[in-house]
């Protein structure tokens, strides 16, 4: 983006058609927007990739007692109620007290227990002996009591979800902590449409536990240095802002730094420094990755080839768009059309 030759990738800066053509979107004055704070950017890619929420279990549990989870290809979240239990994930034990909320980004195997010592039953197995349809599930002896909410989120991508990928493997907020508290009447109205099961409770409880997930993507991200929380964090920065808003807006657009800056009201090099430094990618990779989830979401939901979505992502030639794209998907753009259709 430093020039305005095509990209090494093969994608091009020169597209005639403009972004509201490519995408059939009802016409508007994108010089009119204020898109440092008229998108929202995480809430659009959220949108975008369909992620969602699901609580498979509330357990009341009582000592001893032990849960194991398997790998998944979902993000997990364990939501302590009351009492305390420990999380194992590789190495590390970690203790959990009442109000503490985990998020595994990447759906790591690990375990919950009320002791690190106590024996661990696997939750699919456990689950299937209690049968469907019950509020609440109870587990374990007759000892000190806790209470847990389970979930998931899942996702269309097959590879690293876009803002999944920028966190640690556990994100821990503390029940002690002013984040976690802020997060209590979200819990709350989750623990009690779960436990009710009323009519549209499913609805309800995703809605919620999407508003949970922002919630926690947002104290995460203000407790980072600068720097460590991304493209994230970056919105929180009224320039980079925008230099992000122009480019989820026309993903094809011709982009350089130089135009990038004019829109956002600052120099060339102040831009490419400070995005580089905050997002942690420079701009041109930060746009190939863009361009990649603008393709697949394409793939997913479209009925058109290859070669239409290269050219509307910025790609002249179709075997640069499948490279691009295997590269950054993990899978060539056929094989995931395929994969998404029979999923």
């Amino acid at each position: 983006m430093a020039s305005e030759e095509p990209f090494s990738d093969g994608s091009t800066f020169c597209l005639k058609r403009s972004w509201r053509e490519r995408w059939r979107q009802p016409a508007a004055s994108l010089e009119g927007m204020d898109l440092s704070h008229a998108s929202d950017l995480l809430g659009q890619i959220l949108e975008r990739t369909r992620l969602r929420g699901q609580l498979y279990c509330r357990t009341v549990a009582r000592a001893p007692w032990g849960l194991r989870f398997a790998p998944t290809a979902s993000a997990t979240i364990h939501l302590v109620i009351a009492g305390s239990c420990h999380l194992t994930q590789g190495r590390d034990t970690i203790a959990l007290g009442p109000g503490d909320v985990v998020l595994l980004p990447r759906g790591d195997g690990h375990a919950m227990a009320d002791s690190p010592r106590s024996p661990k039953v696997r939750v699919e197995d456990w689950l299937a002996t209690r049968g469907e349809g019950a509020s609440e599930y109870v587990l374990g002896g007759a000892g000190v009591e806790s209470r847990v909410l389970c979930g998931f989120f899942a996702f269309d991508e097959p590879g690293a979800h876009p803002v999944l990928r920028l966190l640690p493997e556990r994100v821990h907020l503390r029940g002690a902590s002013e984040d976690a508290r802020a997060l209590l009447p979200t819990v709350s109205l989750l623990e009690r449409e779960y436990a009710r099961g009323e009519r549209g409770a499913s609805v309800i409880v995703s809605r919620l536990l999407d508003i949970l997930l922002v919630q926690v993507l947002r104290a995460w991200a203000d407790a980072q240095p600068p720097g460590g929380a991304g493209w994230l964090g970056a919105l929180g920065d009224r320039t980079l802002a925008s230099a992000l808003g122009w480019m989820h807006a026309e993903p094809g657009r011709s982009w350089t730094v130089s135009e990038l800056a004019r829109r956002s009201g600052t120099s060339r090099a102040t831009l490419a420094r400070r995005f580089a430094s905050e997002v942690g990618v420079a701009p041109h990779e930060y746009l190939t990755r863009l361009r990649m989830q603008e393709a697949a979401h394409a793939l997913r939901e479209g009925q058109d080839g290859l070669a239409a979505i290269a050219g509307r992502v910025g790609y002249e030639s179709e075997f640069a768009f499948n490279r691009a794209f295997r590269r950054e998907m993990g899978v060539p753009p056929g094989e995931y059309r395929r994969k998404a259709r029979e999923g």
